[in-house]
């Protein structure tokens, strides 16, 4: 009994520590390393790691079937767009399910409530679906408890960028019953290693827009053509590659040649001066360069790409290539790295896939680790394929309709939601007893 009392303090003071970090963190990260941080919270949330957690033999009778999906259904960035995909998702299944809105420490803006409808303050049902990374799992649990994961079914939906899954977040796999990944290359890494069924199922693709933006709306010009590379901030620069596009760019076409142009989308570079200014340095002097730094809303984003001619992206390693797909989806040819997830539906029919050799990162980049391989795209070929599109038009609308014809067919809502209702079902039959 004293030592309950003493494990519920402890938790107590830990998640009040947690919640003070957030106002502060971009403070606290200008004097303290960031590898520091993460090893001073990950010591904080092993010190809550119950345990109690584990594995459930059998669940029959119990609760209300649906699904409980958790995530950053509000944040402005790649894991939050996701997890509001993970809802369209599930909204063509036609099982119940409600959204718990997950904030973490993230610093983005979390100004989406396109799903503001959906979201309850407690879980009703007997499945979750956690849509964070693996890392963050003892977060949810410290935040709120293991009442959240007993008596329920409990799904990790996890990305990750690199080769090898990192053992220092294999704890991760004992606060769920199985992972869902959305691509082959994330699978093979996680499967390798996970204690639980690996099961893959891909972001659904539906690019809405509401309100149409025009080219003059972001100040760009009517008749150019203009490809367009994006990246957010809170994604590791050296892994999303930005500066690979540019250098491709330049390859192709002159610095004064207003014929064509290079839309480069930074999303929330305001909070890393250095990095945003190191592009402007790189493309200098090149009129037909436009940055759009800042964080815009999904409906911008969505008519920003609908504006654009082609979508570029020169990434060493990807966990799924959302914008590739959005592109597509919009009748866009897309230039990218054939290699990591976005060859599960990047084709060369269908796309235009740059070549590359591995190469060993070197050092350490955040999560990604020295020892860790990713792709080194191959500029000259991206630069040809720009040139290629902009001049050949009969190509340009082939790779464009087939880019279409492809997403719209294998990942819809109505096709990735059958996908998902048929696991679920045998995850009741199996689990529920029916």
């Amino acid at each position: 009994m004293e030592n309950a009392v003493v494990d519920k303090i402890k938790r107590i003071i830990i998640k009040l520590l947690y919640k003070l970090t957030v106002p502060f963190k971009k403070s606290i990260s200008l004097v303290i390393p960031t590898h520091v941080l993460q090893k001073a919270k990950k010591n904080l949330l092993d010190m809550t790691n119950s345990g109690k957690y584990k594995k459930q033999e059998s669940l029959k009778e119990i609760g209300t079937k649906g699904v409980n999906l958790i995530g950053y259904s509000r944040a402005e960035m790649g894991i939050g767009e996701s997890c509001r995909l993970a809802a369209n998702t599930i909204s063509n299944t036609g099982i119940p399910f409600g959204i718990i809105n997950f904030s973490g420490t993230n610093s983005s803006r979390k100004t989406d409530l396109s799903w503001i409808h959906k979201e309850i303050n407690e879980p009703l049902y007997n499945i979750n679906v956690f849509h964070i990374n693996a890392e963050q799992m003892p977060e949810i649990n410290l935040l709120y408890g293991d009442s959240l994961f007993l008596k329920r079914y409990n799904i990790g939906f996890w990305h990750w960028e690199l080769p090898d899954f990192p053992d220092e977040w294999l704890e991760s796999f004992n606060y769920v019953d199985e992972i869902w990944v959305p691509s082959t290359y994330v699978w093979e890494s996680i499967s390798l290693k996970s204690p639980v069924p690996v099961v893959k199922i891909p972001h659904s693709i539906e690019v809405k827009i509401m309100d149409q933006r025009n080219r003059e709306s972001f100040d760009l010009p009517e008749t150019s053509f203009l490809f367009l590379t994006m990246y957010d901030i809170n994604s590791i620069q050296e892994r999303k590659n930005p500066q690979a596009s540019i250098e491709s760019f330049k390859l192709a076409f002159g610095p004064e040649d207003m014929s064509v142009g290079l839309v480069v989308k930074i999303n929330g570079s305001i909070a890393k001066v250095k990095e945003n200014s190191y592009l402007s340095e790189l493309v200098e002097n090149y009129k037909n360069v436009y940055i759009i730094d800042g964080t815009i809303s999904r409906n911008d984003i969505n008519s920003l790409m609908n504006i654009i001619d082609s979508f570029i992206s020169l990434h060493r390693s990807e966990g799924f290539g959302l914008g590739f797909a959005e592109a597509m989806y919009l009748r866009k040819p897309v230039i990218g790295t054939n290699w990591s997830s976005n060859t599960d539906f990047m084709k060369h029919t269908n796309s235009c896939l740059v070549n590359y050799e591995l190469i060993p990162l070197g050092k350490d980049y955040g999560p990604y680790k020295a020892y860790q391989y990713w792709a080194n795209p191959d500029i000259n070929h991206a630069a040809e394929y720009m040139a290629k599109l902009v001049n050949d038009k009969v190509y340009y609308n082939v790779i464009a309709c087939e880019g279409q014809a492809y997403i719209k067919k294998h990942y819809s809502p109505q096709r990735v939601g059958e996908l998902v209702k048929k696991r679920l079902n045998y995850i009741y039959m199996w689990k529920f007893g029916g």
